[in-house]
Parts: C-alpha cells; sequence; structure tokens
C-alpha cells in the first residue's frame, strides 16, 4: 500500500514499516517543541530554562521520537487486538499524521471491530498516564521530567483525538460497530462518514482561525479518509457474489520480459489489448495493467513484474481476488480449469464490475433472484 515505506523490522509476523514522510516531520515536531512547547512548559513550572542540561533542540528531537513510539504502541493496540480475533495484519506504517494498520478481517464482527479500534486509544491513554506518572518521580533530572510531561499530554490528546467520531478515525470505526446495532453496516458506514466530514470542516475553520497548519492538514486527511471510506465500504459490498471471471480482461498482449514500456504499450495498441502478460522461455512472469506502464515509463517489463506474479481461477470469489491485488499490489492472472491463462483481474475491470453490479442489484425484487457470480446460486443485495 506505501510504496516509499521501509520495513524496518517484523513482530509477530507484522512488518513495521517507515514511510519517508516521517523524515520530513521529525525535524518539524523537534523544533516546534524546542520553540514553542519546550518555552511555554518551563514557564508554567516556573523553571529556568537555563537548569536544563541539554539544548531545547535535542529535548524536542526527544520528544518527536517518543512521540512516534507511542504512536507505534497504540498501532500495536490495533494490531495485537486484530490478531486475537483471528485478523490477518499486513503491515504497520509509521507516517506525517500518525500510523496505519492495515488489516484483513472481512467477517470480522461488530463487537471485534469495536474492540479492535477502541484498544488504539485505550494504549495512548495508558502510555500517556505512565509518561505523567513518569515525570512526578522525585530526583529525576529536569531534561526527563520536562520530556515526560509533553510526551504524556501529547499521547493524552493523541487519544482523544482519535476518538472523534469520524472516519479513518478510531472513534469513527468505533460508532460504526455501535451503530450495526440498529443500523446495516452499509448505512452505518454512510452515517460515519457524512458526520466524519462535518468534523473535518470543523477542524479546517478552526486550524485557519488560528493560523494552525497541522489542524488544516488533518481536516483534510479526515474529510477525505471519510469519503474513501465509504468507497472502499461500498466497493466492498459491490463485488460479493461476483466471481474473477466477471472482472476480468481477455483482451491481452503477450511480451518479453526485456521489451520497454513505450514497446509495451505498442504491442497492446496494436492488438487493442487491455493489459499485458511478461512471459519468457520459463513461463509466466507477471501481468501488467495501464497504470503500471504509466508509473515504470522508461523501465522493461520485467523490471516491473518483480516477485512471484499472482494467479488465481476463473470461478474464485471476487472480493478474495481484490484482497489478494491489495496485499501483492499487482494484478491478478486467472487460470481456467485446465491452468491455461483465460484473462488477468485489471483495477479498472474491478470498478466497471461494481458497477454493473449496483445497476443490477437495484432491481432485484427478492433475495431470490438469481446470483450474478456463481451459476445456480443465490444472493441477498
Amino acid at each position: 500500500m506505501f510504496r516509499t515505506a521501509w520495513t524496518l523490522t517484523h513482530l509477530r509476523g507484522i512488518p513495521l514499516r517507515l514511510h519517508v514522510s516521517l523524515l520530513l516531520v521529525v525535524p518539524f515536531i523537534a523544533t516546534s517543541v524546542a520553540a514553542r512547547d519546550l518555552p511555554f512548559l518551563l514557564y508554567r513550572l516556573g523553571v529556568d530554562p537555563t537548569a536544563l542540561t541539554l539544548p531545547p533542540l535535542a529535548l524536542g528531537l526527544a520528544v518527536a521520537l517518543a512521540l512516534f513510539a507511542g504512536v507505534l504502541l497504540h498501532e500495536l493496540g490495533h494490531a495485537f487486538t486484530a490478531l486475537r480475533y483471528g485478523a490477518r495484519v499486513r503491515a504497520i506504517t509509521l507516517m506525517v499524521l500518525g500510523g496505519v494498520t492495515e488489516i484483513d478481517h472481512p467477517d470480522a464482527t461488530a463487537r471485534q471491530r469495536f474492540w479492535t479500534a477502541l484498544n488504539g486509544p485505550l494504549v495512548s491513554f495508558a502510555v500517556g498516564a505512565a509518561a505523567l506518572g513518569l515525570s512526578r518521580i522525585p530526583g529525576l533530572p529536569l531534561d526527563v521530567v520536562v520530556v515526560a510531561l509533553i510526551v504524556g499530554l501529547l499521547n493524552l490528546v493523541i487519544a482523544v483525538f482519535n476518538l472523534l467520531p469520524a472516519f479513518p478515525l478510531d472513534g469513527g470505526r468505533v460508532l460504526g460497530a455501535v451503530l450495526e446495532r440498529w443500523l446495516s453496516p452499509d448505512r452505518a458506514v454512510d452515517v460515519v462518514a457524512g458526520l466524519g466530514r462535518v468534523v473535518a470542516i470543523g477542524l479546517v475553520v478552526w486550524g485557519v482561525a488560528v493560523h494552525g497548519l497541522m489542524l488544516v492538514l488533518i481536516g483534510a486527511f479526515v474529510f477525505f479518509g471519510a469519503g474513501a471510506e465509504r468507497r472502499a465500504r461500498r466497493q466492498r459490498l459491490a463485488v460479493e457474489g461476483l466471481t474473477a471471471r466477471q472482472a476480468m480482461v481477455t483482451r491481452v498482449a503477450t511480451v518479453p520480459p526485456d521489451l520497454r514500456v513505450a514497446g509495451v504499450a505498442r504491442h497492446m495498441l496494436l492488438q487493442a489489448a487491455q493489459a499485458a502478460l511478461v512471459r519468457d522461455l520459463d513461463g509466466v512472469r507477471g501481468a501488467l495493467q495501464v497504470t503500471d506502464l504509466r508509473a515504470g515509463a522508461g523501465e522493461r517489463a520485467g523490471d516491473l513484474v518483480d516477485g512471484e506474479p499472482l494467479f488465481v481461477n476463473v470461478d474464485d470469489p471476487l472480493d478474495d481476488v481484490v484482497r489478494a491485488m491489495r496485499d501483492r499490489e499487482r494484478p491478478a492472472i486467472v487460470l481456467d480449469h485446465f491452468n491455461a491463462v483465460a484473462g488477468v483481474v485489471t483495477t479498472v475491470e474491478v470498478r466497471r464490475a461494481a458497477g454493473l453490479k449496483a445497476l443490477a442489484d437495484a432491481d432485484l425484487p427478492s433475495a431470490d433472484a438469481p446470483a450474478l457470480g456463481r451459476p445456480g446460486a443465490s444472493w441477498n443485495g
């Protein structure tokens, strides 16, 4: 999901990743703490700044690093809860506005989603309380006390902020899980997404009023995140009951690995193809869609399909295929019952199939209508 992130280590099988944006925000936080938060705190404590051992910028850097250690613990709170419920955690990524835990648990109950979302803020509350408790231990150096106070307060702010009832914040997921007691999952997502946009606009207005750039950025993040959550939920619902066969392209060009992207594009144009299969004497090495060609302009086809290709069967459920495509960040090569290539599932075709199913579903008179996916089956829209 995050191509510009480095995997630092693995914890219980979960990749812990550092996004490149964090390299920019850590110095920003360090200088902000040194120039604003630290002098204000020392003033409130009645402490002379000359009593500090380390320079303000070094203390600011310590706060920034400790803050993201707290963010990591927050995300681990989500991850370990999800693992306990049998979910798959694809990765934890630390980035500019905090952290992201990628959880794959399509069959999670509302109760499981509630506790998975809530345990992140609860960890932040615990980290904040522990840091504030540390600051009150007698005899600690002033530098440690100051850093602990700031880190403790910031973790409490993170906990409270994340409980705002807005997607993609934890509070939005908690509220969505609660609303499912009375509403359908789809309707609950719509309600929380709408509320999230109201909260986002409020954050932007507040940020503009107090000249707070970070508040404006967070408000924009929440606004667009609410819309993305709604679209993702609708897509998940839209592909239920469909199979890989219904979202695959069959006009596929075959190209060698050493052919450059421009040559691949020419082959696709000449053959009116919607995807390209990269193949050599050893077999199929992967598939390319148009977005891959745009991202890899000037490269060779073989360089764009590194790693094992993603193979699926024509009758595989499309929601499983979409999750695999998201995990592996590549299109799926569809095999028929004789293990011959039947086509390629692309993101464009997934959206097309989802849109057609939504239109077809709109006029279904009852749950007894024939399924669009598996012959002879029936599904409830």
